[in-house]
């Protein structure tokens, strides 16, 4: 099960409370994708794939930057291309209790991208 959430209305907002409360109920990847700046839970063992999109020349650099070992890095793909630019997955699993702080600057604009990740403890 994947779950998208966007962050452009308030109907969105609440899209992103329900696929976090749902994310944190099962061990399935937790999916987003849309504006910068999210706050996200998931549990120890889950996947998280983040989705960003780039409207011209350039993309996000991979590796991202992460700020604890809460969260691992795994792979990053070129996914659904478009002519306006590339979307890319970046997968992660996290790996232990604790906040993680991801961060991803694009090649071009030198826009910095900075997710916040909260991994609760599995019961």
């Amino acid at each position: 099960m994947r779950i998208f959430a966007r962050h452009k209305s308030q109907r969105r907002r609440r899209s992103v409370f329900i696929a976090v409360l749902l994310a944190a109920c099962g061990e399935e990847p937790f999916a987003v994708n849309g504006s910068p700046g999210r706050s996200l839970t998931v549990a120890v063992g889950q996947e998280l794939d983040i989705i960003l999109r780039t409207v011209g020349p350039g993309q996000y650099g991979s590796p991202p930057t992460i700020s604890s070992s809460t969260i691992r890095f795994l792979d990053m793909t070129f996914v659904s291309p478009v002519p306006a630019g590339p979307t890319q997955r970046f997968r992660f699993k996290a790996e232990a209790a604790g906040q993680a702080i991801i961060s991803f600057q694009h090649s071009e604009s030198g826009t910095l991208v900075i997710d916040t990740v909260e991994v609760r403890a599995t019961r």
